[in-house]
């Protein structure tokens, strides 16, 4: 009797755990880790509408975390800009998020660099910290389904962001 006692608790917590991991969902947690579908988040862009994560479904995205006074994310800008034109129409979509400025410091920057993607505004660094951003710049590379593929911290390279997108845009 003690071991069926045993064997039951047992089994209780296995199935707890699997309902608090999502079950059998093949899409795999939602978090912000490779391997995650990435956590969603909503947010405004420098042209005042509201842009969600989610609206991008189906696409290659970059999410590309840089500040103005950031000399590598100053760096990086030109490379994302390049291979955002060139892949554009392949489904690749680069949404920068501009992290703890405001809109008057990111206005001016944006144009000055001729950031032509899409510019979210993170003011209060809310997404970044939802991100677990351990630095500056930093960029999360998500595959069609929304799942991430890529977490790099640090200046991103042309030759960096071309080889990422192998793995995830033919």
């Amino acid at each position: 009797m003690r071991n069926w006692k045993i064997l039951a608790g047992v089994l209780m917590l296995l199935a707890v755990t699997l309902v608090a991991c999502g079950g059998g969902d093949s899409s795999g947690p939602t978090g912000v880790n490779k391997g995650n579908l990435a956590s969603g988040f909503t947010l405004e862009a420098l042209d005042g509408s509201s842009v969600s994560l989610d609206g991008y479904r189906g696409n290659v995205v970059l999410i590309n975390f840089w500040a103005t006074w950031c000399p590598p994310c100053r760096a990086e800008i030109p490379d994302i800009e390049t291979v955002y034109r060139a892949r554009q129409d392949d489904g690749f979509v680069v949404l920068g998020v501009g992290v703890e400025d405001s809109r008057e410091a990111v206005a001016p920057f944006v144009e000055a660099m001729g950031m032509t993607y899409p510019v979210l505004l993170d003011e209060r660094g809310q997404v970044l910290k939802m991100y677990r951003a351990i630095g500056l710049p930093m960029s999360v590379i998500l595959d069609r389904d929304g799942v991430i593929q890529v977490r790099h911290v640090g200046a991103l390279t042309m030759e960096q962001l071309e080889d990422y997108l192998a793995q995830v845009l033919p």
